[in-house]
């Protein structure tokens, strides 16, 4: 019997990233997302010891077990995606006043 998957909060870094051709492409170096709100964003991917590290979005991500992800991407896929970057979590809490009339005439 097979383990069964878990949830992108139970994923810790190091964890194999396995292409969908079955090859292993690099590990998990940080799972992205907001914990808080419950989303998930990606993967961020080192290819190698020198390898930079690429963001996998969630989107792509096809199953995630404690010790490895299998994602639908080949690993020249993963080596033509963009460099990770990290960036701030930005937060924003409506309120009645910021709507679209109220920016308009600022009130």
């Amino acid at each position: 019997m097979s383990e069964p998957e878990v949830s992108w909060k139970a994923l810790e870094a190091g964890a194999a990233v396995v292409a969908s051709d079955g090859e292993e492409v690099g590990s998990v170096s940080r799972v992205v997302g907001d914990a808080e709100a419950d989303v998930f964003t990606g993967i961020a991917v080192k290819t190698g010891v020198l390898g930079d590290e690429r963001l996998v979005p969630s989107e792509r991500v096809r199953a995630i077990w404690p010790d490895r992800v299998e994602i639908d991407l080949s690993k020249s896929d993963i080596e033509s995606l963009p460099p990770y970057e990290d960036s701030p979590v930005v937060r924003w809490t409506p309120d009645e006043k910021t709507g679209f009339f109220s920016r308009l005439f600022r009130r």
